[in-house]
């Protein structure tokens, strides 16, 4: 019953003071928005940034006029590309060094002549040498659509052949011509009926259990991903909050004074437990609620939640209690508390995610109590898995929580000892 009284007289002190906790939750709140502001928009509309591509048109012909129509013509990168004319190859310039356009493809003068006498037509490719990966993929996909088009070519050259014949002679065509024309168009589209299935294939996202994927390009999913980790970082540096009050407590005579009462060292440590994860759980469950309303993430799996929730607010009530237990004073305990706590967060994948990294980084943030926390808050926010299939991540946080705690009993114990 005393250590009920203590955590809640710490907590009515918090009632009566929360100008510095509210600061630290409003934390992840922030920078949910920030990250947002800068990512989300691309990441909930399902799709990349479009790759902006200039064409320098020197030829001026029918033929020419088709090149920007390999990039968005039609099909799954129809939106992956975007083009515009540009008036010469200084005004490319200027593009790229604004780092405006990733890419200038250049249809020099006698395309069209080349194509329809059978001989080597080029195209020109700059890419823009202050990126990286957008001029590589444009390269790409003009490679893939050259070499598509060599093909279509090579099965209209009779037609082609035929067209140029009569042009260079310069006259007129006959019905004869037009029907020979129009015969080999029509057998060579006949050879090529078989690529209309390509226009049929229909890709589906599977998950590993068979069931189909849900939509990921959502505002929901995408706060679904990166709260958790801003979350989990709020809390820690509010832990560290509680736990330096604590501490002040001790330095002011408070924890002499309740020596001096019939309460036990044990009821005392208790309570001091109890008022940091009772805290913290709370804190969790408003930040969560939080993210349903503003965010709206959908707080599936209450029971998970609860669980993950429960474990790592135990984790860190012990983590800060242990360093104001060994701690000389307030100042060293705060260094010591945030050089831990942002070392977790690097290693947890709180600012990037943890499955971006390096296999051997990203096996290490899923142990790390902060990682598999957040990674289970991901597995049932985002991923909708149940209690059970987010076990894993429950019990490596609960065995970092049960650890932290046994070293922190042992350590408050030997603090009270010497006091």
């Amino acid at each position: 019953m005393a250590a009920f009284i203590i955590a809640w007289h710490h907590l009515a002190r918090i009632a009566r003071s929360p100008g510095l906790i509210l600061i630290l939750l409003a934390i992840p709140v922030t920078l949910a928005g920030i990250e947002y502001a800068a990512f989300g928009p691309t990441v909930a509309s399902g799709k990349l940034p479009p790759i902006k591509v200039i064409v320098l048109d020197e030829d001026k012909t029918l033929a020419s006029a088709l090149v920007p129509q390999m990039f968005t013509g039609g099909g799954p990168m129809k939106d992956m590309f975007e083009t515009s004319p540009v008036a010469d190859r200084a005004a490319a310039r200027d593009l790229f060094q604004k780092n405006d356009a990733s890419a200038l493809v250049v249809v020099p003068k006698g395309f069209q002549e080349a194509l329809l006498a059978g001989n080597r037509a080029e195209l020109q490719f700059a890419p823009n040498p202050l990126q990286t990966y957008s001029p590589a993929v444009a390269s790409a996909v003009l490679e893939m659509t050259t070499m598509i088009g060599n093909g279509l070519l090579g099965q209209a050259a009779g037609p082609l052949r035929r067209i140029n014949a009569v042009r260079t002679a310069g006259q007129p065509l006959t019905s004869d011509d037009v029907a020979e024309i129009s015969r080999g168009f029509f057998e060579a589209g006949q050879r090529l009926n078989g690529l209309n299935a390509v226009a049929s294939l229909k890709v589906t996202a599977i998950r590993p259990t068979g069931e189909k994927a849900g939509p990921e390009g959502s505002p929901k999913a995408f706060f679904a991903f990166i709260f958790p980790g801003l979350v989990i970082f709020g809390v820690m540096f509010i832990s560290q909050s509680l736990a330096l009050r604590l501490m002040r407590d001790r330095v002011r005579g408070v924890e002499r004074r309740l020596g001096m009462t019939p309460i036990s060292p044990a009821a005392r440590i208790a309570g001091s437990f109890l008022f940091m994860a009772s805290g913290l759980i709370a804190i969790l469950a408003l930040l969560l609620a939080v993210g349903a309303v503003v965010f709206r993430i959908e707080p599936r799996n209450p029971p998970a939640l609860l669980a993950l929730a429960a474990g790592f607010a135990l984790f860190a009530s012990a983590l800060h209690l242990t360093i104001i237990a060994i701690a000389r004073d307030e100042r060293s305990a705060s260094f010591i508390g945030s050089g831990l706590v942002m070392l977790l967060s690097l290693l947890g994948g709180t600012f990037f995610p943890a499955e971006s990294m390096p296999p051997f980084l990203r096996a290490v943030a899923f142990v790390t109590p902060n990682g598999a926390a957040q990674q289970g808050f991901v597995d049932v926010l985002a991923h909708g898995r149940t209690l059970v299939e987010a076990s894993a991540r429950i019990f490596t946080t609960w065995g970092w929580a049960l650890a932290t705690m046994t070293v922190a009993l042992a350590a408050t114990y030997r603090k009270a000892g010497r006091a």
